[in-house]
């Protein structure tokens, strides 16, 4: 889909057509007049053509953008800067993953390529879209666009943050919050618990891992964008987003070494359940060793065994064996060991 953005006053509204795959009318060959961004979702070929001839730029292939390294993730080319970046995005049912943004961006146009859809450039468009949104004005160009679209997806992983975080604190206290008179954690609530804070680590990572990216963007257009495009007041928010991101990533680091703390706790309370159990098992042992000695003594087939000719021999014998059995645990209770 492929869908071009004009300044229209204060606002930022879509021509027409919006998306050239779903619409008889075929793609303008020329760019719509106060072009500021270029929105490629899933784009075709002759969608891909078409906005390479616009801005007379090569248009990175799903491949290209997937790579890691530093300087196949920014560079500049033909006059514009291309910056990929990973965002996070919800695939189905509260399950997110992260996928690479390419952002190509010239002195007066943006053009962005993505096989995902984030909600922050849906929220992005919404803002935009309302009248005093304080976003669009006549000095804003390819890289104000640019820094809304980031602001707005680092304001959403701040939301995640804050509910990871509540998330945690409430595992936090199932843990260690527990009444004196409840009774202890069973397997099921070790399992669901351990899952639990396993889904919250491995999506801090992923936001770590968008956090990250965007942050290495913000520096890198603060140390290379045109001195054209950077007014006093977008320097500004350039250094207002990098602080941000910065501090976004600090703090989903606590919240990973909470996660580990919150992992470590969980496997000592499981290894002191099972010493419990074992020593459980221990006592029993021992409490049965000396009234099974007493039981294999009288069952030994020796002629000569007085007792077991007396009336008093058989009740002798049981109440033996339970005072040995009650002597070691009198004694192990007295050690404090029960």
């Amino acid at each position: 889909m492929l869908t071009v953005y004009y300044r229209n006053g204060d606002l930022l509204t879509p021509a027409e057509p919006a998306n050239a795959a779903s619409s008889d009318t075929p793609i303008p060959n020329e760019l719509p007049q106060n072009a500021l961004w270029i929105d490629l979702v899933n784009p075709t070929a002759e969608e891909e053509n078409q906005v390479e001839r616009w801005a007379n730029i090569p248009i990175p292939t799903r491949e290209d953008m997937g790579e890691i390294e530093e300087s196949s993730r920014f560079y500049s080319e033909n006059g514009a800067q291309y910056l990929t970046a990973p965002f996070l995005h919800l695939v189905d049912d509260n399950h997110r993953i992260v996928s690479p943004v390419t952002f190509i961006m010239t002195d007066k146009l943006l053009i962005s390529v993505r096989y995902a859809q984030p909600k922050s450039f849906a929220l992005y468009v919404s803002r935009t879209a309302k009248s005093g949104n304080g976003l669009i004005n006549n000095r804003t160009n390819s890289l104000c666009v640019l820094l809304g679209i980031i602001e707005a997806n680092t304001n959403r992983l701040a939301d995640f943050i804050e509910g990871v975080s509540e998330k945690i604190d409430n595992a936090s206290h199932r843990i260690y919050r527990r009444p004196n008179n409840t009774r202890p954690m069973s397997t099921q609530n070790f399992r669901e618990i351990l899952n639990e804070i396993g889904a919250h680590g491995t999506f801090l990572s992923r936001m770590r891992e968008s956090l990250s990216g965007l942050r290495r963007l913000l520096v890198y257009v603060t140390a290379n964008s045109s001195p054209k495009t950077q007014a006093k007041d977008t320097r500004a928010w350039l250094k207002t987003l990098e602080r941000d991101t910065q501090s976004l990533e600090n703090y989903v680091d606590f919240l990973n070494n909470k996660i580990n703390f919150l992992l470590d706790t969980i496997v000592g309370l499981i290894s002191v359940e099972q010493n419990a159990i074992i020593k459980i098992f221990s006592v029993a042992a021992v409490g049965f060793m000396p009234p099974t000695l007493i039981a294999s003594i009288y069952g030994m087939n020796f002629s000569f065994m007085p007792e077991l000719t007396e009336q008093w021999g058989y009740p002798a014998a049981l109440g033996l064996m339970v005072v040995s059995a009650l002597i070691p645990l009198y004694f192990f209770r007295k050690k404090g060991w029960l």
